[in-house]
């Protein structure tokens, strides 16, 4: 007798299953924030205590005023880890896991939804994208329950060489797997809102056909194991709208990036066991790698235009939160799904592409100002918007509260009561606590249960490698104050980010000179503020002087994070995922090693490869005519259409912008006519761009479609 489909049980579930209870929600969070309340009042009362010895002045009002949020803050990251810990290691597991709802039948039945696997990408690296895609692919295949996925790669790549990377890829990919109708690409002509724009224009189009969407970043990687699993947790639980996986950072080769991905790998879970703990059915959206009903997100999940202009208003950056807290708003719960395998994404590669990433996630975070007061919210996500603003303010407050201690340093005021000088040291004793018990909780955990590594010599390297991490962040941390300070009052004074791609890998080595600019004046604050410290008093110099070195150094320690110079060599900073690849990464990573080792073009080349093959390639040029809708309406006239293609002919691509090669990519006739033009030409016609390229074209591959991926004829089945 074979099993039933799992979607056929859903009609027989509760609707609200997967909602926790009220009193089990109430009661954590009522646990919960008691406790970070106490601290907080407890610390606030220390730091009265130790002001108001000589009568509170207007600067020691306004010292009290900073640290109380701050406060809040390491008490809240505190309970957190220290709940999280708990619940890893209490003796039942916890009953709200997701987990434990599926049964071992439930794994054993087919699944009969319908589920798109959607990935927005913006100007990424075409290759990555796609071997992405490929072993996520394959992964599925190797469950058994592919069938009722489809894959959507959803552009919006504006720069023309790479749109049509993007479409040859997209072929071969199709081609290689036998994927056709499986793996869809579609561009947009105009990239309105970004990515939110993007998933909202895939909603509109094809949404209706799916009852389950997952959304992918560029360099997400998932397990098929994991994705069926989401499908089978959605449809055990009709009441839930949005599961969201721990996507685990990786294919790290800076010794940032490893340092980050080694540090989310060890105290990851423990966070994420903890925001379980208290978020209950009220957690966050981190915009990918997850798993989101569609019907309610298409109908209750339309984002608001916020007040006022950006960047404070206007178009919804960091769109996730509110999606969640809209999803919310509609009845349904968000739920966090603890995972330690399958879950996958990449970090920036160096300080400097973390800052950028941080630039967009300040104004993004800061923009929820507006939601923090609207109507209907439930009130957990006011405070996830509140804790989302205070993540970026709170760097702000902490620059302030060191130019106040600074100024009260300057006019100090004598402190000979044992009842102040006892609470100073009690406070001092318990911010300590606060700041380095939870990762030595965490790391005693890791020692004594082996929950990364069960070979003793690894977790001894663990532990070794967490106090190293600890000296990189602690030198990173006031670096970051100061440009995360920086970034709240660009968004407060009304400058605005733009869109850019993130990147990823590192080309070449650190590049000093970008260094060198963004972080002179970051040096030459430390500095300054060391020669203020040293006038005002040697006792205040040391005490602050651990953060005046890392500002200081900031130039070296930035050059030192983005190097390739690791530890990987010496076994530091090992990660689960380094020590035994999962399949989907495995699969990726081959691949990846396979188009290194391709024959390279010369940069110009390379730089224009997607244009040079529209224009020589007869098969690609076919392709992009068969793609483009045909023009209704046209911003420009023919005879400007003709000019720049004349110019592309004769002068090569460097001579034309962005916006022109765009626009003539979007012209059937023209590109069609581009082809016959450059092929029939005499030499002395073309620029020497295209002689060059007419002869090395033939070189980078035997076929026209896959320069960009893995050469092979793969059989899904065989391949795992």
């Amino acid at each position: 007798m074979s099993a039933a489909p799992i979607g056929s049980q859903t009609a027989n579930i509760a609707m609200t299953a997967g909602m926790p209870p009220k009193h089990v929600s109430r009661t954590r969070r009522a646990t919960f924030f008691s406790l970070v309340g106490l601290g907080t009042i407890v610390g606030a009362w220390l730091s009265y205590i130790f002001l108001s010895e000589n009568g509170m002045r207007i600067s020691e009002w306004a010292l009290l005023f900073v640290f109380i949020p701050l406060y809040y803050q390491l008490n809240v990251g505190f309970w957190t880890a220290l709940f999280g810990v708990w619940l890893m290691n209490r003796p039942k597991p916890d009953p709200l896991n997701l987990w434990l709802s599926l049964s071992a039948d439930d794994y054993e039945q087919p699944i009969t939804a319908s589920t798109a696997i959607i990935m927005p990408v913006f100007n990424e690296d075409v290759t990555r994208v796609y071997e992405g895609l490929r072993s996520i692919y394959l992964s599925l295949e190797a469950t058994g329950q592919s069938k009722h996925f489809d894959f959507f790669i959803l552009s919006d790549s504006d720069k023309a060489s790479q749109w049509i990377e993007e479409e040859t890829a997209w072929l071969e990919l199709c081609r290689q797997l036998k994927a056709f109708g499986r793996i869809f690409y579609r561009r947009r002509r105009k990239q309105i809102n970004r990515k939110s724009g993007n998933v909202s224009d895939f909603c509109r189009r094809w949404g209706k056909r799916y009852r389950y969407m997952v959304v992918l970043d560029a360099d997400s990687l998932m397990s098929g194991a994991l994705l069926t699993s989401m499908v089978r947790i959605m449809e055990k639980n009709p009441g839930i709208g949005i599961v969201q996986t721990f996507p685990k950072q990786i294919a790290a080769d800076t010794l940032l990036g490893r340092v980050m991905q080694f540090a989310q790998a060890l105290y990851g879970p423990p966070f994420m066991a903890g925001l379980d703990y208290w978020q209950c059915g009220e957690a966050n959206f981190w915009g990918h790698n997850a798993i989101l009903r569609l019907a309610p997100f298409i109908e209750h999940c339309a984002l608001p235009p916020l007040p006022e202009n950006a960047p404070f208003g206007g178009h919804i950056l960091s769109h996730d939160f509110v999606e969640a807290a809209l999803m919310r708003k509609a009845g349904y719960a968000v739920r966090l799904l603890p995972t330690t395998r399958g879950s996958y994404e990449e970090g920036p590669p160096t300080l400097v592409d973390m800052l950028k990433r941080d630039r967009r996630w300040c104004q993004g975070n800061i923009q929820h100002f507006w939601l923090l007061f609207a109507k209907g919210w439930h009130p957990m996500s006011r405070i996830n918007f509140l804790h989302g603003i205070l993540s970026y303010v709170s760097s702000l407050l902490w620059f302030l509260f060191l130019v106040l201690a600074t100024l009260l340093a300057a006019t100090p005021t004598p402190h000979v009561q044992p009842q102040a000088i006892l609470a100073e040291h009690i406070l001092l004793g318990v911010t300590a606590m606060l700041i380095f018990l939870p990762k030595t909780v965490i790391l005693l955990d890791e020692v004594i249960t082996g929950r990364m590594f069960k070979p003793l010599r690894l977790r001894f390297l663990t532990a070794f490698s967490s106090l190293m991490d600890t000296v990189v962040f602690t030198l990173m941390a006031p670096v970051l104050m100061i440009f995360h300070s920086r970034f709240v009052v660009y968004t407060v004074i009304g400058k605005s980010v733009s869109w850019v791609t993130q990147r990823r890998k590192i080309d070449g080595g650190v590049n000093w000179s970008e260094i060198i600019f963004t972080f002179l004046s970051v040096t030459l604050l430390g500095i300054a503020w060391a020669v203020i410290g040293w006038y005002v008093s040697t006792k205040f110099l040391i005490w602050i002087s651990p953060i005046l070195f890392s500002l200081a150094i900031s130039i070296l320690m930035a050059a030192m994070v983005s190097s390739s110079r690791s530890g990987r060599r010496l076994g530091l900073f090992l990660t689960p995922e380094e020590h035994e690849p999962p399949t989907v990464l495995k699969t990726m990573q081959q691949n990846l090693e396979e188009i290194k080792d391709r024959i390279p073009l010369s940069p110009e080349l390379e730089r224009h490869y997607g244009l040079m093959q529209v224009c020589l390639d007869p098969y690609v040029n076919g392709l992009h005519v068969s793609l483009l809708r045909r023009r209704r309406t046209i911003g420009v006239s023919d005879t400007y259409l003709k000019e720049i293609s004349h110019r592309l002919i004769t002068q090569g691509p460097q001579s034309l912008n962005a916006q022109e090669l765009k626009a003539l990519m979007h012209d059937t006739d023209i590109v069609t006519n581009l082809h016959y033009r450059i092929w029939s030409a005499a030499d002395h016609e073309l620029a020497p761009f295209w002689a060059t390229a007419i002869r090395q074209y033939n070189l980078a591959s035997t076929s026209p479609f896959a320069h960009t991926l893995a050469k092979q004829e793969l059989e899904p089945a065989a391949t795992l």
